[in-house]
């Protein structure tokens, strides 16, 4: 399951729909700009000349920027590490000269993280952001599109599950043994055991769990895009224009769209009132139309 990716281009007609609903002029693209945040992942004694790095650390990746005293801005390693003795050497740019065999230089290292922000007027900055805070909230109810049972978790190496950011809600699974000894909660972007008191699974691996995924735009299906941007519209103008009587009509269509959602997710999901198991419902109810074949 690959991770959510902020991808605009993707979103562009979904905003235009939610400004038109409001009064306002379509855009032609969502402008966003790259910021680079960093995290420190090592510290580590070195020296650079020109562009090599030579230390004994051995544990960086290509892609670590480098920070200490004489260090070049946005320095950071392009290859390594080779073995060249008791150290190793890792390729870096830009080209400099800092410090020499004799007088190492304290330097760290940090990890890359590119994060985008809006860059436009703030209307259309609003109605993105709107558009992605529903998304999120419609989806963290749990649609037959968006959640699994029973999902396969591996532990990790300390026997821990550690919930990725495209997940919105996870718990153990209702159908398994496991769940009625055990209350699963999200505590520090982990898996926690409340009635142990620990994040440790240990004897439990995979551990069986119901996931509610976190999708991009385009997996979303039609119908519930729909909703959303229906949804988003009404806020938007809410908080933009502040017109009662646009506001209630936008209310009409988001009930609308929610009813259409409603009952593509009761086709979608085979719900029956019998309560049969998740998976094992195999009861067809009476459809009277099937009688016009007689």
């Amino acid at each position: 399951m690959s991770f959510p990716t902020t991808a605009p281009i993707t979103e562009l007609q979904a905003v235009n729909r939610i400004l038109a609903s409001v009064g306002q002029a379509p855009v032609t693209a969502l402008d966003t700009t790259d910021i680079l945040v960093v995290n420190k992942k090592a510290t580590f004694n070195g020296f650079i000349d020109t562009t090599t790095l030579t230390t004994t650390n051995a544990n960086l990746k290509p892609g670590y920027f480098i920070k200490g005293e004489g260090v070049s801005n946005n320095t950071y390693i392009l290859s390594g590490p080779t073995a060249s003795g008791d150290d190793q050497e890792y390729m870096i740019t830009p080209s400099q000269t800092v410090g020499t065999t004799d007088e190492r230089v304290r330097m760290e290292g940090f990890e890359q993280d590119v994060t985008t922000q809006m860059q436009t007027n703030p209307d259309v900055a609003l109605a993105y952001d709107t558009l992605r805070q529903v998304s999120r909230e419609v989806q963290s109810e749990g649609w037959t599109f968006n959640k699994e049972y029973r999902y396969s978790q591996t532990l990790d190496d300390n026997n821990e599950v550690e919930i990725p950011n495209n997940v919105l809600s996870m718990d153990l699974s209702q159908s398994t043994l496991l769940s009625r000894d055990h209350d699963s909660v999200r505590r520090n972007g982990k898996l926690y055991d409340r009635t142990n008191h620990t994040f440790s699974w240990e004897g439990h691996n995979p551990l069986l769990v119901d996931v509610v995924w976190l999708y991009d735009w385009t997996d979303i299906p039609p119908v519930i895009q729909e909703y959303i941007i229906s949804r988003s519209a009404a806020f938007v103008s809410q908080r933009l224009i502040g017109d009662g009587g646009q506001y209630q009509i936008l209310q009409q269509q988001e009930i609308y769209t929610r009813a259409m959602a409603m009952e593509y997710e009761t086709q979608q999901g085979d719900y029956t009132f019998f309560g049969h198991p998740e998976g094992n419902n195999f009861y067809n109810s009476y459809q009277p139309f099937h009688a016009l074949y007689r």
